[in-house]
């Protein structure tokens, strides 16, 4: 009889598993017999904020927004600013001016490799009016530091001031009809600190009378020449203060970067990458690589050790500059 098996099953003390595998299953992961317990994935950031989806496909069980709960994140009814709307390809009309959808398939792959993914390759398309870089998305839903609506492209030849945009959301702060120079101007009010993004404006001796934001996404070069004067100029465990990424800036490291846009896009978007475990920087030895990520944080260091290692590092400096000097 299987009726003593389903009741051992039930009084088990990890009641939820069956639940799990039965879901997990309607999921097509890895294998039938997957554990939570032993595959989580917390979904929070750095700063331990979590992160917010928006779900408009669900199992009739409600298994994604029961496993985004479990996994810490937040899950709403309604888009906002720093939310991922995650719905099936071919079986959604969701469509939002600045929010975009992605495939529900993100998150099990965030749970497979214990990462998250370029989300750019998950996006639905004619989900919406937005063209978004790898960046842009991590700004808004990750690292929650802008929001899509600081997003929204406005046409270079902009509509009367008469003129009415209509914007369709679910989202009250979204779905009201706005004046066009409503958004003009919301557009014109971000400051210089956008140098901080990750995308940078053209550094101040470019003309500015154009009012508007050049938006120039990073090469992997630029990321390249970053790490690359890092490791040549021993300053791995040196980057918090701002003397070497304003020599950087003065060495023209990345023609067009200010030194608080490299400093920036090092400890935010390259770190995101040398903790994971599949880089994109396969050039840089291991040894190196260890030293980026002890100053990074990512392991750990004696703070002895790290200090005598900066101390060798400076004097190997100081011996360079004279030799090239005399």
């Amino acid at each position: 009889m299987i009726v003593p098996i389903f009741v051992s099953r039930i009084v088990h003390p990890v009641v939820a598993v069956p639940f799990k595998v039965s879901a997990y299953r309607k999921m097509d992961f890895m294998s039938t017999d997957f554990d939570l317990a032993e595959n989580i994935f917390y979904f929070h950031n750095a700063k331990l904020q979590s992160l917010g989806f928006v779900l408009d496909w669900d199992t009739k069980e409600k298994f994604y927004v029961n496993l985004l709960r479990m996994s810490f994140a937040d899950v709403f009814d309604i888009p906002n600013d720093h939310s991922m709307v995650l719905a099936r390809p071919g079986q959604t009309n969701y469509f939002h001016k600045s929010i975009p959808a992605f495939d529900i398939r993100y998150i099990e792959d965030c749970f497979k490799i214990k990462d998250y993914p370029d989300p750019t390759k998950y996006l639905i398309k004619n989900t919406s009016s937005g063209s978004y870089t790898k960046d842009d998305i991590f700004d808004c839903w990750f690292y929650q530091t802008k929001s899509w609506s600081d997003l929204i492209s406005i046409p270079e030849k902009s509509p009367s001031k008469n003129s009415i945009t209509q914007v369709t959301s679910s989202n009250d702060d979204f779905g009201s009809t706005v004046l066009s120079n409503r958004l003009q101007k919301a557009s014109s009010s971000k400051n210089s600190n956008d140098d901080f993004d990750g995308t940078v404006l053209f550094k101040s001796s470019h003309k500015a009378s154009s009012h508007k934001h050049t938006r120039i996404p990073y090469s992997h070069k630029e990321e390249m020449n970053i790490i690359n004067y890092i490791i040549k100029n021993n300053y791995a465990l040196d980057i918090k203060g701002r003397a070497m990424w304003q020599q950087m800036e003065h060495d023209n490291v990345c023609k067009l970067r200010t030194w608080q846009s490299m400093k920036e896009r090092y400890l935010k978007s390259i770190k995101y990458d040398l903790n994971s475990g599949n880089h994109r920087f396969p050039h840089i030895k291991p040894k190196d690589l260890k030293l980026l990520r002890q100053g990074l944080n990512i392991e750990q260091i004696n703070k002895y050790e790290k200090e005598a290692i900066k101390s060798r590092f400076n004097e190997e400096r100081i011996d360079n500059l004279s030799s090239d000097s005399s």
